[in-house]
């Protein structure tokens, strides 16, 4: 069954005759999705936000928030079908926008959607969440 199917309460629209965007968007599998890189700086001078600055929630939200920016601004429908929908549109909003440590999985999801499957920039992210969660936060 099509979106157009699902969120019409009377059934499928058949006036329509075509499929959603979301239908297309959907249909698209992840591996195929084009990635923006961000443009780079002069070699070996990055400016990617570094996680393990951060020494309060607040700063490593903040940085996730940067960190967004630059991996292509993403929206948070976009996040969701990045991370294969392990995280919800919703929740990237309540957790980008609010005040706590996200959790693990949230986090996983997170980098997964702004960098792909790059274990380096997993390790990064997860060792500075570590680092905050065995402080207390």
């Amino acid at each position: 069954m099509t979106t157009t199917g699902v969120l019409e309460p009377t059934g499928p629209n058949r006036a329509l005759g075509r499929t959603s965007w979301l239908d297309r968007v959907l249909a698209t599998p992840s591996a195929v999705v084009e990635r923006h890189l961000p443009v780079r700086a002069l070699d070996g001078y990055e400016r990617r936000p570094n996680p393990l600055d951060a020494e309060t929630p607040a700063e490593f939200l903040l940085t996730m928030r940067r960190y967004l920016v630059w991996a292509g601004d993403w929206s948070y429908v976009e996040l969701e079908y990045l991370c294969g929908g392990a995280v919800k549109r919703s929740t990237f909003q309540q957790v980008l926008e609010g005040t706590a440590l996200p959790g693990y999985v949230f986090l996983m999801a997170f980098v997964t959607a702004c960098a792909g499957e790059d274990a380096g920039e997993r390790q990064r992210w997860m060792t500075a969440w570590h680092r905050l969660r065995s402080a207390g936060y």
